[in-house]
């Protein structure tokens, strides 16, 4: 890699080599073992998750650029570990172009940036090899104990950045650490508490800090005598080199591939997104100033998960509109590195708040939730698509950014969570408040309907029983395997909250694994017993006397009423949230209904007078959408995950700039506070257009503003 110093001042710009030789067999252009060995790991991971998954709905497949276009699919929130990239991989090769116009394919392999030490690990690290992953070395995972003899403390917490080291042990001179480290080397404190770039190394007994240790409060200096002479033991990583990184990357783009990247670096459970990383940026700006003829498409992904952590969840997969980088962006990133990325990378930024969700935090967050169940659209349509949903709450959380400090939002705010106390204490969820009936005649109604429906929950029980106790093994060691994972993890993190990320993925990893092993287990005694017990199983048809064949005779039988009782239970799982709100009529005094009744009422109506008002002020032309219906409104949303529809039928967002539109059974653009921020008045041909729309009017830019005030206003309180 070749590093050309710009003209001023500053970080030189990472250029990687365009004479290298490089075969992709994952550009689409060409199918090999590879490409097929890519293939077969995302079929056996699909059937993963179509088990795990309850649903998966992929929006704006459209967006994703056909097969001979280089390009970048950067995805946020990290927010469920190596299920996050395998979804995206699975969605992305899915999508093919459904148009006579158009005679191209859109179903692209997706090679992710992954951290080395994640092709380590025995499962993990056979699926990244296979499906072409890129290694990139982090320095938190190359951080190794320093010699027990030497310490470190803070002689003044008030220059927190100035650390010093002393040794414990007279066979040292000194610390010696202008030979033991080097600027940009990685300093970590005992029990991953906290981790820190080194700037500067003036002397042998001395290192000056990028910047505090973070999150070290008075407890935690203590434990590990940080703040005084005493000092504690330390870790420390080299410098990386990520050359080679680039190169790889650029490897990909320059033969017309496919990467993703979580820029974020590792995944959380935050409920908004960390502070995105100028890797992406560098990537897309260092792959176009090697070949100006380049144009590579950075894609945003949002992945929006509905109870990630549970079996049987919901999810949306969104791809906004591609971010466009050419050969001019490249010349400009040689002439100022750190103005070109800092650009691109605000970009880039705004792209992925359009297609996610963000709060502050997680009590806001399920009150915008609740919120949006509870705004009276203006159609008529009750039922709002999963995809949408995603997109309703960004709109509310886009007026909830402006607008928090309003008296009546700060009320509202209490009011909408004393409501869910409410629903909790009544072991009832919001929707099925409006089913709660009162009077003898519903009363009677009610029984009979309680009566009709626990009968049918027996009926489901029993079918479920027998593929429910053939994977109860599965379940119980993977749910404490995930909860290990999850304590392994929140020690090693200073990010994550209470290390949900992890929880869903090994449940997958150890399904994968376990399940197959005892299946097997299974079947092999089902073999011994029919040929010594034959009696034991009269009750079951046997076709063979082959032990090879009974082998796979058992195991297709045992798998498939395994998965029979799965979408059975499933059946009387529903069944049995529905038995709430019946109980609670037979139950409850018919005040305590009315008055819950009467609260949901009250605070729909106060929340739609509230959106109506100050919509005007947060999504332009909003009365044009109230008092209009759009012609088309029968346009279909994003068709299934295997096909999707041609530009020139999609318009433009205010959140993800061509997302697609919502089918007649549940459109909402009519909706003031559903509805997309620009003007769409326009012919479908100019809405297709490539015009470059001006970033500064895009409103994710306001809430990223928002949210980077907020952050910068953290650092001064600390």
């Amino acid at each position: 890699m070749s590093d050309e110093k710009p003209s001023n001042k500053g970080p030189s710009a990472h250029i990687p080599s365009a004479d290298v030789k490089y075969s992709n067999p994952y550009n689409g252009l060409v199918y090999n073992f590879y490409t097929w060995l890519y293939d077969f790991v995302l079929f056996i991971l699909n059937i993963l998750f179509m088990i795990f998954f309850r649903e998966v709905k992929v929006r704006g497949g459209h967006n994703i650029p056909p097969v001979g276009t280089p390009t970048i699919i950067v995805c946020a929130p990290h927010a469920n570990q190596f299920i996050d990239p395998s979804l995206v991989m699975i969605t992305a090769r899915k999508v093919v172009y459904d148009n006579d116009k158009f005679d191209v394919n859109r179903s692209r392999q997706t090679c992710f940036v992954t951290a080395a030490s994640g092709f380590k690990k025995p499962i993990v690290g056979q699926f990244g090899i296979a499906t072409g992953g890129i290694p990139v070395p982090r320095q938190q995972d190359n951080l190794s104990k320093v010699d027990n003899r030497i310490v470190l403390y803070c002689p003044d917490m008030n220059k927190p950045t100035v650390i010093k080291g002393r040794v414990t042990d007279n066979s040292l001179e000194n610390p010696g650490f202008t030979k033991r480290f080097t600027p940009k080397g990685l300093v970590g404190l005992p029990n991953f508490l906290a981790n820190a770039k080194i700037e500067s190394i003036p002397d042998d007994y001395t290192i000056i800090l990028s910047s505090p240790f973070k999150n070290i409060d008075a407890p935690i200096q203590e434990k590990i005598n940080y703040h005084i002479e005493n000092g504690c033991t330390f870790k420390y990583a080299p410098k990386v080199d990520n050359s080679k990184v680039f190169q790889n990357v650029f490897n990909h783009l320059d033969t017309k591939g496919c990467v993703g990247i979580f820029p974020e670096g590792g995944s959380h459970d935050r409920p908004s997104l960390l502070p995105i990383k100028a890797g992406v940026a560098i990537m897309a700006l260092g792959a176009t100033a090697a070949d100006p003829t380049l144009k590579v498409s950075i894609v945003p992904c949002g992945l929006n998960y509905f109870h990630r952590q549970k079996f049987r969840s919901r999810a949306v997969i969104e791809y906004g509109e591609p971010i466009i980088v050419d050969g001019e962006m490249g010349k400009h990133y040689k002439e100022d590195p750190r103005g070109a990325v800092s650009k691109l990378l605000k970009k880039v930024t705004d792209a992925l708040y359009s297609v996610t969700e963000n709060a502050p935090d997680y009590e806001t967050l399920m009150t915008i939730q609740a919120a949006r169940r509870l705004y009276k659209p203006a159609s008529n349509n009750k039922k709002i698509p999963l995809p949408v949903v995603c997109q309703v709450n960004r709109n509310l959380l886009l007026g909830y950014s402006k607008f928090k400090d309003d008296p009546r939002i700060i009320n509202l705010k209490t009011a909408v969570q004393n409501y869910n106390e409410r629903l909790y204490s009544l072991g009832i969820k919001d929707h099925q408040v409006l089913m709660l009936k009162t009077g003898t005649a519903a009363n009677i109604r009610t029984l009979v309907v309680l009566l009709n429906r626990i009968i049918k929950l027996g009926a489901f029980f029993t079918l479920a029983l027998p593929g429910t106790i053939l994977f109860t093994p599965v379940f119980v060691i993977a749910h404490y395997y995930s909860k290990k994972k999850q304590e392994e993890g929140l020690k090693k993190s200073v990010v994550k909250i209470k290390g949900i990320d992890l929880i869903a993925t090994w449940k997958v990893m150890v399904a994968l694994g376990f399940a197959p092993i005892l299946y097997i287990t299974y079947s092999l005694i089902l073999v011994y017993t029919a040929s010594t017990h034959r009696n034991w199983l009269s009750w079951l048809w046997i076709p063979f006397s082959n032990k090879v064949m009974q082998f796979f005779y058992f195991y297709g039988l045992l798998v498939l009423t395994t998965y029979g009782s799965l979408k059975t239970g499933e059946v009387g799982m529903d069944l049995l949230k529905s038995l709430a709100p019946l109980f609670v009529t037979l139950l409850y005094p018919e005040d305590t209904i009315t008055d819950i009744q009467k609260l949901r009422n009250e605070l729909s109506d106060e929340i739609t007078d509230i959106c109506n008002e100050l919509g005007p002020e947060v999504i332009p032309n909003f009365e044009s959408y109230r008092n209009s219906r759009k012609s088309d409104e029968d346009k279909s949303d994003s068709r299934s995950s295997s096909v999707t529809r041609s530009r020139s039928s999609s318009f433009s967002s205010l959140f993800s700039n061509a997302l697609s539109r919502v089918n007649s059974r549940g459109s909402l653009t009519d909706i003031p506070i559903f509805a997309d921020g620009r003007n769409f008045n326009e012919t479908e041909d100019s809405s297709s257009s490539d015009e470059e729309i001006d970033d500064d009017n895009i409103f994710p830019s306001k809430i990223t503003s928002i949210i980077r005030a907020r952050r910068q206003n953290e650092k001064k309180e600390q």
